[in-house]
């Protein structure tokens, strides 16, 4: 039979870590997210570790920079789709937001919906970016990626170190645009006050990553001592 020991590290989220309080619309709750998160992480571990079993490279090192996100929020989006009971994926290709309301759009299916919630993944500390500057509930899945010089077995995996959640409104985006003959996709910022609603309601965090202006950083930080272990379940 073929060996398929583990090869590779395996993510997974801290319980120390998880705020049981934060505050999610549509019936969305923390219990579903930590799910839907784990079975991402299952996901992308069973990947790595066949590929790496082969000899080959990481998704991660196969996928760079926001081809690697975009996978990502694709997998988070289905993951909590199947978790959630009262979300389900956006069937649309392109269709906005990721996940919607079940049974509400004909077929799971808009193109521009104007409820549910929209998933993005990022390695970037803040600053979050969007292609549609517009009032939308958003989680941002902040991940962190291990050292592609580490043996495989020894390499940390693509690790969320922060899970965000917010309302935000359509005043709370800055339009990006693109400078001179630059062919980058045009883009809109979340705001300083964006960004801060989303810190400042956190699902998850890994304190060692937290970050923010001022004394705004020890105030995020701070809210892990308030996070509530879960008592059942």
């Amino acid at each position: 039979m073929p060996d398929s020991s583990p090869r590779i590290k395996r993510a997974k989220l801290d319980p120390a870590f998880i705020n049981w309080n934060a505050k999610l619309p549509y019936g969305l709750t923390v219990d579903e997210v930590v799910k839907g998160v784990e079975k991402a992480c299952a996901l992308f571990f069973e990947v790595n570790n066949f590929l790496v079993g082969k000899e080959l490279d990481r998704l991660e090192d196969l996928l760079l920079g926001n081809a690697l996100s975009g996978m990502l929020s694709e997998v988070l989006v289905k993951s909590l789709s199947d978790c959630s009971k009262t979300l389900v994926r956006n069937e649309k290709v392109g269709g906005h937001p990721d996940l919607i309301p079940r049974g509400k759009y004909p077929g799971d299916s808009v193109l521009h919906g104007n409820q549910g919630i929209e998933l993005k993944s990022s390695k970037q500390r803040g600053g979050w970016q969007g292609h549609n500057p517009e009032d939308s509930d958003l989680i941002v899945f902040r991940y962190v990626l291990g050292d592609g010089e580490q043996k495989p077995e020894e390499r940390t995996p693509v690790t969320f170190v922060q899970i965000l959640a917010a309302h935000i409104k359509k005043d709370e985006w800055s339009f990006s645009g693109r400078k001179g003959e630059s062919r980058r996709t045009i883009t809109a910022s979340i705001t300083e006050a964006g960004v801060h609603k989303l810190r400042a309601n956190p699902i998850y965090q890994d304190p060692k990553y937290v970050v923010g202006r001022g004394d705004r950083v020890a105030t995020y930080r701070n809210l892990n001592a308030t996070f509530s272990r879960r008592t059942g379940g």
